[in-house]
């Protein structure tokens, strides 16, 4: 007998710190879901408002290490057993257009953030001449009816914002440029 229902299966790539990661998210007909980490399995259990507790799947490890989500709507930092760290999370489409596009995250390897595919800018979080590190939130872009928050491809100084909150953008159009910031080395 055939089943009515199948398993559903996301793919993600998740970006914490230096360190990528695919993560896959499966959920059966039940609504049951497993997580899946660089091929290993994990069970994940809601502990609250943007909590979670993660575990090794299997009687063979039973501790579990607290992980605590900020950003919305996806992830852009989490706190890791007490530990911060910054997270660039896409999907499995948006990281082959990013691929395709030779970007990551909309990051061009510059100092220049280009819109990973078309979209309309929703929210700019950064401003013409702030010091951003390297990963800050720095705009958000709406593709295929999800938000995108990309982030600064590198460390440095906002020379431009070539577009406004609001504006529709095309894949690969440039959004943010930053200058390198040698503000210390000029005055020493």
């Amino acid at each position: 007998m055939m089943r009515s229902s199948r398993s559903q299966r996301q793919g993600y790539r998740i970006r914490v710190g230096e360190r990528e990661h695919e993560v896959e998210v499966e959920t059966d007909a039940a609504g049951e879901q497993k997580i899946f980490v660089d091929g290993h399995a994990f069970e994940v259990a809601e502990a609250g408002a943007h909590a979670l507790r993660v575990s090794p799947h299997g009687p063979e490890d039973a501790s579990q290490l607290p992980v605590t989500l900020a950003g919305e709507p996806r992830p852009s930092e989490a706190w890791v057993a007490g530990q911060r760290v910054r997270l660039s999370v896409q999907t499995e489409q948006e990281a082959r257009l990013a691929a395709a596009l030779g970007t990551s995250a909309g990051a061009t390897g510059s100092g220049s953030l280009t819109a990973p595919m078309p979209g309309r800018v929703v929210k700019i979080l950064i401003a013409v001449g702030e010091r951003v590190e390297l990963g800050a939130p720095a705009i958000i872009v709406e593709a295929m009816k999800m938000e995108n928050e990309l982030h600064a491809p590198s460390a440095g100084v906002v020379r431009s914002v070539a577009v406004a909150e609001g504006d529709t953008v095309d894949a690969g159009q440039l959004l943010i440029e930053l200058a390198p910031d040698d503000s210390d080395e000029a005055e020493g």
